[in-house]
């Protein structure tokens, strides 16, 4: 148990997701904090041949809006990160390739357990057996060069935070720039 915890998490709500209540001393003082309890999960940087990247547009309740993002999805019980990442590229984009993991992190540590793998699928071809999406997805492929991307996300278009960090670290690593410059997108919103 983590130090700074000092009572065990009191469940709230369980279904596909667990709420939990937990108390931990912060600065002399005990706080409790609501937390949601979710499994990992994965998200797929898929760069075909003409080195464009796939993305997903689908609706997104929460936001009340289409997102586009890219591929992702939670880790099944069984499965590792890797197994998942291939099947969630098979699901939603029907592709399959060679997966390179490049980095994980927390998607909302303020209150939310769930911790993303990401990878770069490169050397990327068109599965022989497509799986089904899921029942709560209606998705659309979008492709599109890096740097139209990045644009998007500076205007607003890409809104989604995981898609952006993964389109940022692929750009960092591939030193492309985008049309737009940074500078000038940033004084803008300002």
């Amino acid at each position: 148990m983590v130090k700074h915890i000092t009572k065990s998490g009191r469940n709230l709500y369980s279904g596909k997701i667990t709420l939990r209540s937990y108390k931990y001393r912060l600065g002399g003082k005990i706080i409790e904090k609501e937390i949601v309890e979710h499994q990992n999960s994965v998200g797929i940087i898929a760069i075909d041949a003409e080195e464009k990247i796939i993305l997903v547009k689908q609706f997104r309740v929460a936001a009340r809006s289409n997102l586009l993002e890219i591929p992702a999805g939670k880790i099944e019980h069984g499965e590792n990160p890797h197994v998942a990442a291939l099947r969630e590229m098979n699901e939603e984009i029907g592709y399959t390739g060679k997966l390179t993991p490049i980095f994980q992190c927390y998607l909302a540590p303020g209150y939310d357990t769930e911790k993303m793998h990401f990878f770069l699928a490169t050397d990327i071809k068109l599965s022989k057996k497509r799986l089904p999406q899921d029942e709560d997805e209606d998705i659309k492929i979008s492709k599109m060069k890096l740097s139209t991307a990045l644009d998007k996300c500076f205007t607003g278009q890409i809104m989604d935070c995981k898609t952006i960090a993964a389109i940022m670290t692929i750009l960092k690593f591939k030193n492309v720039k985008s049309k737009s410059h940074i500078k000038k997108s940033l004084m803008k919103s300002l």
